[in-house]
């Protein structure tokens, strides 16, 4: 391995988590999209579904934060200056900020569909009745923050990409195991 790619690489915890949400993610938004192309009578049950792991995204979230807050992040390749610091860390947040939002909306849509969840253990149920005029507005909001997470998460798996391609920084390897 040559001295460029020899990177702190963040710790095992940070990284099952990383790709976990990452996993997640992809999976809520592909559910969410092609939720209508499957039978009729499945559509109920694959809206609890994707209510449930909207949830525990979210329960996700505040754990990586827990775990963040306790376990830093290791110092970035020294070929990135400040600025792209800078970048990188208001794009983090903001792909923390949606990881929060897009459920945090998602529960209140549900519920105000008249939808209550189904934990299979326990059910929590609606408090309120089918209320279009509420519903109808925060599920546009629901989808385009949908949309702007996987903007941005595409957008953020594209810089580690370049940075391991062109830059050869290593910058993707802090967020992998280590192999050797």
């Amino acid at each position: 391995m040559t001295e460029a790619l020899k990177v702190a690489r963040y710790n095992s915890g940070s990284i099952a988590l990383h790709w976990i949400s990452a996993a997640l993610i992809v999976a809520l938004f592909a559910g969410g999209l092609t939720i209508d192309a499957f039978p009729k009578e499945w559509k109920s049950a694959l809206i609890n579904l994707h209510a449930i792991g909207g949830v525990t995204l979210l329960v996700l979230v505040v754990v990586r934060i827990a775990w963040r807050l306790t376990h830093p992040a290791p110092p970035q390749p020294a070929s990135i200056g400040p600025l792209m610091q800078r970048a990188a860390g208001l794009g983090h947040l903001a792909l923390y900020g949606l990881m929060i939002a897009v459920p945090v909306i998602g529960v209140p849509t549900l519920l105000w569909r008249g939808r209550g969840l189904d934990f299979g253990l326990f059910q929590i149920a609606s408090p309120f009745a089918r209320t279009p005029e509420v519903y109808k507005p925060l599920t546009e909001i629901h989808e385009i923050g949908a949309f702007a997470l996987i903007i941005l998460a595409v957008l953020h798996a594209a810089i580690s990409v370049w940075h391991h391609v062109v830059q050869k920084d290593g910058t993707l390897l802090r967020m992998m195991p280590d192999r050797g």
